[in-house]
């Protein structure tokens, strides 16, 4: 979920300011042992700028009433209740692609064919410490990466339909509201302007498929522009629409993917969720979630959505807090955390809580009605099943889960554990 940067594609039009394109770079670092060498692909022409236009006065819909949340809220348990109860499994991941050289995966797309979009850091040691540079994008075809750079741009979501189409949103030059797609090997850049471009490319947007958004807005690509919608709830986090969304390809793209979902996201306390069910967004209530006696300084978040079916929706987070009057062995105040997942069955919610120790950061739907839930450890991940959790750890840190629409396949962005201090991108999939 996802879950970018400074692209356009012919025909986005997004009330521009400014367009750009960019040529494809040199290839990267070639990948380890079984993965060919980064391609270069050929240079492309540009594209020309397109009529500025998402829709200029936003998609209302109708206006559904809001749903309440059922129940109002969801007491935690005592501490030694874990309602997941999640037996360990063997590994049902495997690396399908390491780097010789340092770095990570951060954000991550897959399209229907496929295609697989990430962005890309790279890291060296600079003065006994740390150094780590945004290198661009890079697409993974199933044998070999090809890389393109983005010079002066800072990614925060990316969302993608096939090897043809991936979007960005981001800043660049510290200025949010680029928004940008590659497109049949042509990749061209805009500025979104006004509240969209104040939202978007900032910290809190968030992309799947053909869907983004970001705060009270989101953006469907319809094959030709983006249209703009106001949303009944401030949004961080997307799930849904099957991850195909329209543009040039997909069949159904009228439909704009069925029901599609939001909630607040990973940066900001819960809020409400929002529910898009082909037609038009309703605002829908989430229960509280309770937290002990006596805790400070509360963190609740909803950080992800995963869509199954129009009655068979699952929200996952997590709270924390301090414990007053306890420290830990670095006498700093000690942070307890628990996770969270929320079953929607068409009107009212079930709360599961996990053992403490951790959150949920992401989740993605397993292609035959399960899911795949990330914690906050980077490694761990937890897989709900025919009503039954298991949990696995992958040898590496996880940044980024997502799916391939319409199949069991699941990638898995991030890193191999650091060896003094360095690590090298990886890509898992599902066996």
């Amino acid at each position: 979920m996802s879950r970018v940067a400074r692209v356009c594609t012919a025909g986005l039009a997004v009330l521009a300011v400014t367009a750009c394109t960019a040529t494809p770079p040199a290839p990267a670092s070639p990948l380890g042992t079984g993965a060919a060498t980064t391609s270069r692909p050929g240079t492309a022409a540009p594209s020309p700028a397109s009529t500025p236009g998402t829709s200029p006065v936003p998609v209302i819909g109708s206006d559904l009433p809001a749903l309440p949340a059922k129940p109002a809220a969801c007491v935690q348990p005592p501490a030694d209740t874990d309602d997941l109860r999640a037996a360990k499994a063997e590994p049902g991941w495997r690396a399908v692609a390491t780097d010789e050289g340092y770095g990570t995966l951060h954000d991550l797309a897959v399209g229907r064919d496929g295609a697989v979009w990430a962005t890309h850091l790279t890291q060296r040691l600079a003065a006994e410490s740390v150094e780590t540079t945004f290198a661009g994008l890079r697409r993974w075809d199933g044998k070999r990466w090809t890389s393109y750079s983005l010079p002066g741009v800072q990614v925060t979501a990316l969302g993608a339909t096939s090897a043809a189409n991936a979007w960005v949103f981001g800043l660049a030059d510290g200025r949010s509201g680029l928004v940008g797609a590659f497109q049949d090997d042509r990749w061209t850049a805009q500025r979104l302007t006004g509240r969209l471009g104040d939202t978007f490319g900032a910290g809190g947007t968030a992309a799947r498929g053909a869907w983004a958004v970001s705060g009270r807005s989101a953006l469907w690509w319809n094959g030709s522009t983006w249209q703009h919608h106001d949303l009944p709830a401030p949004a961080g986090a997307v799930g849904g629409g099957s991850g195909s969304g329209g543009g040039s390809g997909n069949s159904g793209g009228n439909k704009r993917g069925g029901d599609v979902w939001t909630v607040s996201g990973p940066l900001v306390d819960q809020g409400p969720a929002a529910r898009w069910n082909g037609a038009a967004w309703q605002r829908v209530g989430v229960p509280a979630l309770g937290l002990p006696a006596k805790a400070e300084s509360p963190r609740v978040r909803l950080s992800d959505v995963v869509v199954l079916g129009p009655a068979d929706v699952w929200v996952v987070g997590g709270v924390s807090w301090l414990v007053p009057g306890e420290f830990s062995k670095n006498d700093e105040p000690l942070e307890r955390s628990r996770p969270v997942a929320l079953h929607w069955d068409g009107g009212t919610w079930r709360c599961r809580w996990g053992a403490l120790g951790s959150t949920f950061t992401q989740a993605e739907p397993d292609g035959r009605d399960g899911m795949w839930v990330l914690d906050s450890t980077g490694s761990r991940l937890l897989h709900f099943a025919g009503g039954r959790w298991t949990s696995q750890t992958l040898d590496g840190t996880i940044d980024a889960l997502a799916q391939r629409p319409g199949t069991t396949q699941v990638y898995a962005a991030g890193s191999s554990h650091p060896e003094k201090g360095l690590a090298r991108a990886m890509l898992w999939r599902t066996r």
